[in-house]
């Protein structure tokens, strides 16, 4: 194994490597789970279901079971990568531990259908593994009690999930909804955010019921985990400003944010050194292409993306722009309710803005959507 590929500890847990293009970390809790799992599997729910077993049978099946049921959170949150890598929004890493897994993006969606696939994509893909476990459930002695085991593992992974509340899957889904419904991103984030803290409590609730039940370990698991989700509830719903007045688009004008001071782009400048200035230190932005004081077109990443980078050298920035005839112009004191349905209608993120005849910025799409 090169070095390179070997497993590490690292500050935030154990970097595993890469898939697809996404890091995959391990925090050490989630080792802890898996011991517990393993230990509860080989001593109680295997010598209940299956007579005729040995011990060490039963070690190594519960063993692979809880290898099997750390392989289900990442296949959850694979799940989410490859839906958000289809909708181009970027994912810094996958970290695995004692709550299950988080695929950490690096910006939210701009729209709310994005949002509403990424969000169910983790627990379709649970419930996948659900029904395909509860089929080899049919396997005789351990293996079909382990298969049965992760079967209800995936189940409630995929249904816990969906509980509305921010920042779970459901509460996700929830947020999608209701900003496609209302139209503000952070009118519904806010409102998804504190049914996450009513879910959180409510998770709270069920772990002090199990506690005065006798379940213990269980109790403060569920505990942990309710309080884990308030506190991120209660960050996102701080976040959007959550309390604060919630501002209209229509109230907004474009020059309120937009983006001045853009670089200016030579049509002849090469694509490797236009990348190496400017695209490599802000791949989600838009680029006016300009000769003097005219525009001639713009350039993002989309436009050169399917390019080889050893072939960024040979081309120039003009023969991969978008024409300025194609291009949607936006003045400063437009409303941003008018503008963003433009954008919408055009199907384009970007657009350049003008005070009368003079190019004085760039409107990014997601700052109208994080602004309202």
């Amino acid at each position: 194994m090169a070095r390179g590929q070997q497993i590490r500890r690292m500050r935030g847990g154990w970097r595993l490597g890469d898939l697809g293009g996404v890091e995959i970390r391990v925090d050490p809790s989630l080792l802890i789970i898996a011991g517990i799992v393993a230990l509860t599997l080989a001593t109680q729910i295997f010598p209940r279901a299956v007579a005729d077993h040995s011990p060490l049978a039963a070690w190594l099946a519960g063993g692979i079971a809880s290898a099997l049921l750390v392989a289900s959170v990442l296949w959850h949150e694979m799940a989410h990568v490859l839906m958000a890598q289809r909708y181009h929004v970027p994912v810094a890493r996958v970290v695995l531990n004692i709550f299950g897994g988080q695929a950490q993006i690096t910006r939210e969606p701009e729209r709310p259908e994005h949002e509403f696939w990424i969000a169910l994509a983790g627990p379709l893909s649970s419930l996948f593994l659900a029904v395909f476990f509860q089929v080899a459930a049919w396997l005789p002695g351990i293996a079909g009690v382990a298969c049965g085991w992760l079967s209800a593992v995936n189940m409630t992974l995929a249904i816990f999930n969906l509980l509305p509340g921010f920042p779970l899957d459901g509460g996700r889904v929830l947020r999608a909804l209701l900003w496609w419904r209302w139209g503000s991103y952070r009118r519904a984030t806010t409102a998804a955010s504190r049914a996450g803290q009513w879910v959180a409590g409510g998770i709270m609730l069920f772990g002090f019921a199990i506690f005065v039940q006798g379940g213990v370990i269980s109790a403060v698991l569920i505990a942990m985990t309710g309080f884990y989700l308030y506190t991120l509830s209660l960050l996102s719903y701080r976040t959007v400003g959550g309390g604060m007045p919630l501002t209209k688009p229509a109230d907004l004008s474009v020059q309120r944010v937009m983006r001045s001071h853009i670089p200016i782009i030579d049509p002849d400048m090469r694509l490797a050194i236009f990348a190496w200035r400017y695209l490599d230190h802000a791949h989600d932005q838009a680029f006016p292409v300009m000769v003097g004081d005219a525009l001639q077109g713009m350039i993002t990443l989309a436009q050169i993306e399917h390019l080889p980078r050893l072939e960024w050298g040979k081309h120039r920035v003009g023969e991969y722009m978008i024409p300025r005839e194609q291009l949607i112009l936006v003045g400063v004191e437009d409303d941003l309710e008018t503008t963003l349905k433009a954008l919408d209608t055009g199907k384009v993120n970007h657009a350049p803005v003008y005070a009368g005849e003079q190019f004085v910025g760039m409107l990014n799409r997601r700052d109208i959507i994080y602004r309202t």
